[in-house]
């Protein structure tokens, strides 16, 4: 913003008045202050993390483009401030090292060398190779489903889609799958996290991803973390810690944000009936309603925190050195200067350059991965049961602000 001699006008803000606070549960359950977040952006704003500490927040899409690609905002943290996170959220002190150095915070030249490790991975054509078992996963679920009867598209669809995958891909053993729901539940929560449940969660995240590694080592196989494994031991490329690290970075974001992005995908369809039925008629267009559903309300709705390298000026407001960035992407996937009438579901919508998988070095190694999961979930459930409805009240099963659907019953027939 400028004064009329066309200087700069720098606005600063009273921290004790924050409009967007990530320590109050309310706020993050609230559906009214989503709606407000998500359908009337503020560029900058004041803000609070959930561990109390001050953060300049983000909105407006083309604001949140240009820091994930600006070179003066880091992902990794000023020295000390993620440890002392993590201690305030009751990391315990054994494991910080698993939690504090991740790909997602790492320095840009160690996000590179492990990054490059686990592209091909994610690669396009690697999931063309996997969807014949995302079909076929797909279909088995669906026969188990009684077609007069009901069923919940979280628990009984959605979330062993997910899981499945994202295991058989790393290779986590069966036995281990059903315990990572819980453990990454107790986990990934925007509020601080109970501290009776948190601590036997990471524990035994962290006890099982050794015991894989170890096993692999023993007997490789045809997954990640036997590659993985095999890799840090030839090359030196990743260390113990880092290994651990990385694997459960995967396997949490490769289980929660898809379950989620399948589950509202439904939610939305379901409460929108016309895009449904243009969904079910044209599944060849699905991958562009995923896309949309995406923008319209995807389970992610803010990125990892950032930190300004240097000053950055945003719309008037400096960050100063260090300063925690919070860029908000279901406001920046809802600005009304970006996208033409934002808070409608359009599943035809083609122009969507949507922001939910981020975007510049740290883009989602998965996100080809979750659109082709969430996009065979959708149309292999409307071929089957074309007539699926929603039984519960939406208002009862619908998402709040940042928290994603839990279960989502509905009648098949």
């Amino acid at each position: 913003m400028s004064d009329r001699m066309g200087m700069m006008v720098t606005r600063a803000f009273d921290w004790t008045d924050v409009e967007f606070d990530l320590s109050d549960v309310n706020f993050v359950t609230d559906r009214e202050a989503g709606e407000r977040w998500l359908g009337a952006p503020r560029p900058v704003c004041p803000g609070r993390f959930s561990d109390g500490n001050d953060v300049y927040v983000v909105t407006r899409y083309e604001a949140v483009r240009s820091l994930f690609a600006d070179s003066r905002v880091s992902n990794h943290p000023p020295e000390g401030v993620h440890l002392d996170s993590m201690r305030k959220r009751g990391v315990p002190e054994e494991l910080l090292k698993y939690f504090d150095s991740t790909i997602m915070t790492m320095v840009p030249e160690d996000h590179r060398r492990v990054r490059s490790l686990i592209d091909r991975a994610f690669s396009v054509r690697r999931v063309r190779t996997l969807r014949p078992r995302i079909e076929s996963l797909a279909d088995d679920l669906l026969d188990r489903m009684d077609p007069a009867g009901e069923a919940d598209l979280v628990a009984d669809y959605a979330h062993p889609i997910s899981t499945t995958v994202i295991c058989e891909l790393l290779g986590v053993d069966d036995e281990h799958r059903d315990r990572w729901l819980k453990w990454t539940e107790a986990f990934t929560t925007f509020v601080r996290p109970d501290p009776v449940l948190l601590p036997p969660a990471l524990r035994g995240m962290v006890d099982t991803v050794v015991k894989l590694i170890r096993a692999r080592r023993v007997e490789p196989g045809d997954d990640l973390i036997s590659d993985l494994a095999r890799i840090s031991d030839e090359t030196g490329k990743l260390d113990e810690v880092e290994l651990v690290a990385l694997v459960l970075v995967l396997v949490q974001a490769g289980l929660d944000t898809v379950r989620h992005s399948i589950s509202l995908s439904f939610y939305n369809l379901l409460t929108h009936p016309d895009q449904l039925e243009l969904v079910r008629t044209q599944p060849e267009h699905t991958v562009r309603a995923v896309r949309e559903l995406m923008r319209y309300a995807g389970p992610i709705k803010m990125a990892l925190p950032r930190f300004a390298a240097e000053p950055i000026e945003v719309d008037g407001v400096t960050i100063p050195k260090d300063g925690q960035i919070q860029l908000v992407v279901g406001a920046a996937n809802n600005d009304p200067e970006r996208f033409a009438d934002p808070r409608t579901l359009d599943v035809t919508r083609s122009d969507n350059p949507q922001l939910s998988f981020a975007a510049g070095d740290h883009y989602c190694p998965g996100a080809a991965l979750a659109t082709a999961e969430t996009e065979i979930a959708l149309n292999k459930l409307f071929a089957r049961f074309p007539g699926v409805r929603l039984v519960a009240d939406p208002e009862e099963v619908g998402p709040r602000f940042l928290r994603a659907v839990s279960r989502l019953p509905v009648r098949l027939a």
